[in-house]
């Protein structure tokens, strides 16, 4: 309605214009008109007394004036005319009814024709033809004629236009209500309905206008814009459902390559319990201790078979595949399970576990074993850096900070695990985070591990960041945003 309604504006200034414009140029050219009868009229009158005067003498002008006017008076009805002397200090009835000083055209001999209002407001059109006698001295032929029936005119063609404009005011708003409703408006209300669904994400329900116009096929390409859209998006759903089950699949196997890596520290932990196990056992079937020792054994085997318990469980919970599901964690339980499951592999190489807590919650909305899969290849990837021993440090806390200077610094949690080791060289530290890129020897890493958990921690809305230098170590550092209340 709103654009029908500006079309209709314009049409209707346009037309107000030119019905302006049209109305003065017809009482322009009335006036023109009128003002070219009087030239005309003033050299015939002028004409016929230069014959009289020629032909009689000089002596009577005004009678031979009188006598030209009786003879053609019948043609200029509606015109007064009068002869008038055109120099200074004239008295009636011969004096101009225009000062002579305005009269300067007249001096040169040419008509001269001036617009005077009367006292009672009423425009007259005078016309002065000069004629100089043998004499020398200066007279001529005043014309004049009222304005009143051209101003008559004038104004019955101003209300006749006022009157075509207010009528064609009418018949614009009925137009525009028309236009603008039903051609115009409706179906522009159905089309921009339709782009709002769009914006939404509902690509349903064809838009139908029935009308064959530009704005019936506007809505044609909409629907088929919808289609196409509709039937990319079905594809990308797709493609990201396989994708993320392949990814899942990924992570699964990566958690599956940390176990078998786990598996002959594990083996390793648990001979001493199974060691204790059966040698208490084989002191109780011997039948040789009393009931007291009989007791005590009982009770090493029952706290030994629980520490075996716990550690397959520990294992078993890390490989076991699970769908996502964020909760509060708290950092430091993270860092404190991690370390005893990776404790028996760290100590096969001369590596020392240390995780510093501070004794405050690090507190971050995620998943449990997503994250400790992150820590889990972090602490891994420092074990296997540091080939001589050496310590494996895992610290946690807040700070504000921001991923890069042009973005907003926030509160933060952050987990970092720093090495010994011989650290990452300048050139591959860009690189560390991309799929199968690796710096280890062929068969002891796939290059998946850091993408892996770069990947987790992006899904949390967080980041990782590496500060190495060659021979000194390297600090890897999980941000997560930070979880209160």
């Amino acid at each position: 309605m709103k654009l029908a309604a500006k079309l209709m504006l314009v049409f209707f200034a346009i037309v107000v214009l030119l019905a302006g414009v049209a109305g003065y140029f017809a009482v322009w050219q009335g006036f023109a008109r009128l003002e070219r009868q009087h030239v005309v009229r003033a050299e015939e009158i002028a004409r016929q007394l230069r014959l009289q005067l020629q032909a009689s003498g000089t002596s009577r002008v005004p009678d031979m004036f009188v006598r030209v006017l009786q003879q053609n008076g019948h043609q200029w009805e509606q015109l007064r005319v009068r002869w008038v002397w055109l120099d200074d200090n004239v008295a009636e009835p011969y004096r101009p009814l225009v000062p002579v000083d305005r009269l300067v055209r007249v001096w040169d001999g040419s008509i001269e024709t001036i617009t005077v209002r009367d006292p009672s407001g009423v425009r007259h059109l005078l016309t002065y033809c000069p004629i100089r006698l043998e004499s020398g001295r200066l007279g001529g032929l005043e014309l004049a004629e009222s304005l009143q029936p051209l101003d008559d005119q004038a104004q019955t063609t101003l209300i006749a236009g006022l009157a075509s404009i207010g009528a064609m005011s009418i018949a614009g708003v009925l137009v525009c209500w028309l236009v603008g409703v039903r051609w115009v408006g409706r179906p522009l209300e159905q089309l921009i309905a339709k782009t709002h669904r769009v914006g939404q994400g509902d690509f349903s329900a064809p838009l139908d206008l029935k009308s064959h116009d530009e704005l019936g096929q506007l809505a044609v390409a909409l629907n088929e814009m919808c289609s196409q859209l509709d039937d990319q998006q079905q594809q990308i759903r797709v493609e990201t459902s396989e994708r993320l089950a392949a990814m899942e699949q990924l992570r699964h196997a990566d958690r599956l390559k940390t176990v078998g890596r786990l598996a002959a520290g594990i083996a390793h932990e648990l001979g001493t319990p199974l060691n204790v196990v059966s040698g208490r056992a084989g002191l109780i079937a011997g039948g040789k201790l009393s009931e007291q020792e009989i007791q005590q054994s009982a009770q090493t085997i029952k706290a030994e078979a629980e520490r075996i318990t716990r550690i397959i469980r520990q294992l078993l919970d890390f490989a076991r595949r699970r769908s996502p599901q964020r909760t509060r964690i708290d950092l430091r339980d993270v860092a404190r399970q991690t370390t005893q499951l990776l404790e028996p592999l760290a100590s096969k190489r001369g590596v020392h576990l240390v995780v510093e807590d501070n004794g405050h919650p690090v507190m971050a909305w995620a998943d449990f074993a997503q994250i400790q899969q992150v820590v889990t290849n972090l602490v891994m990837n420092a074990i296997q850096a540091m080939d001589h021993g050496g310590n494996v440090c895992v610290r946690m806390g807040t700070q504000v900070t921001a991923e890069d200077s042009g973005k907003v610094p926030t509160t933060c949690v952050f987990l970092s695990v720093e090495d010994q080791g011989a650290g990452i060289a300048p050139e591959d530290q860009e690189h560390i985070f991309e799929p199968f890129f690796t710096t280890k020897q062929v068969g002891e890493g796939t290059g998946l591990g850091l993408s892996i958990a770069e990947g987790i921690v992006r899904e949390h809305g967080g980041w990782m960041e590496v500060h190495s230098r060659v021979g000194e170590g390297s600090r890897f550092t999980m941000m997560l945003p930070e979880q209160t209340g």
